[in-house]
This record gives C-alpha cells, sequence and structure tokens, in this order.
C-alpha cells in the first residue's frame, strides 16, 4: 500500500496537468487491464447517440466503440477533446487492443465524472464505477446537463463482450 501511494505521488509529479492519467491511477484496476480515461464537460457524441437520445428517465447511459471509424462517426464535429482521446486509441477492428466506452449522466452543471473503479464480473464481462464528484448527497437538476467520461480498455484476455456502467446506482449495460 505505502509503495502505490509513493508511485502515486511521482507520477503525478511527473504528469501535472494531465488529469485522465491520475485518476486512472487512483481506480481500481484488475492488473490484466490497462486503462486511460478522459472527463469531457458536455455532449461529444452526436444525435442518437447520447443520453439525450433516450427516455427521459434514464439519466446514464452508456455506448461502446471498437473501431475508429465507428467512433468517429458518433461524436459530434466540435468535439474536439473528445476526437484527440479517440484518435490515441488503437481499436481492436483496427488491428489493436483497445474498445472505447462512452458514459454519459444528465446531473447539474456542477458535476464533474472520474472513473472509481473497474472490476470483472464474469469472464468476458467488466464493471465500471464512475464516481460524481463536485457536489454531495443527490441532487435534483431543474436543468440538467450532459457530463461524459470516455474510457480506453486494453484487456489481456481479450475484447470485453459486456460492460456495465454505473454512476450513484444508475447502471447502463452494453454490449462490446
Amino acid at each position: 500500500m505505502y509503495r502505490r501511494a509513493v508511485v502515486a505521488v511521482a507520477v503525478s509529479a511527473a504528469t501535472a496537468g494531465c488529469v485522465d492519467r491520475l485518476h486512472d491511477l487512483a481506480a481500481s484496476t484488475p492488473r490484466d487491464l490497462a486503462v486511460r480515461s478522459r472527463y469531457v464537460d458536455g455532449n461529444p457524441l452526436a444525435d442518437g447517440q447520447s443520453v439525450l437520445s433516450r427516455p427521459a428517465e434514464l439519466i446514464t447511459h452508456a455506448a461502446s466503440f471498437r473501431s475508429t471509424a465507428a467512433a468517429r462517426s458518433a461524436l459530434r464535429p466540435g468535439a474536439a477533446e473528445a476526437r484527440a482521446f479517440v484518435d490515441a486509441t488503437a481499436f481492436v477492428d483496427d488491428g489493436g487492443e483497445a474498445v472505447l466506452v462512452a458514459a454519459q449522466r444528465l446531473t447539474v452543471p456542477e458535476v464533474e465524472l472520474r472513473l472509481g473503479a473497474i472490476s470483472r464480473t464474469g469472464d468476458r464481462s467488466l464493471r465500471i464505477a464512475v464516481d460524481r464528484i463536485g457536489v454531495r448527497g443527490d441532487v435534483e437538476p431543474d436543468d440538467p446537463v450532459v457530463k461524459t467520461l470516455l474510457v480506453r480498455l486494453t484487456d489481456e484476455r481479450g475484447p470485453p463482450k459486456r460492460i456495465v456502467v454505473s454512476i450513484d446506482g444508475d447502471r447502463a449495460g452494453v454490449t462490446v
């Protein structure tokens, strides 16, 4: 435990400003799974792909992508930060080893999403816990906004077949 804390402090000092890397270090993940995440304030996903395209009672949404073409076509034209993260991903269907999961939540503007933990729930299934930070307790937004967390997963066992994303107890499942 002490060694992990020392490594986390050393890496955080070396990567100052790279928020996604710090969150990935703090996340609890299986050792044979490589993870990177990127918080995006807003909705980088195109109409028909995002949480805004779901029924009003569904405030948590997840989408998965196995290829660069599929991920790029799901993004809005002006989503530069999300597009850069997609471009840095070596997707499974393109000869790489990674899949991308976009986790979204409708909430208040003060909230940010951060990768909490990843655990195996079966041979080829994962559970991604996303933490909601910035406010305490339950919030009922009058005018909800979209918050997005992009998660890049590379699994030594091969790409997962099923992923369940959990944000504050609300779950969204996706078949990869």
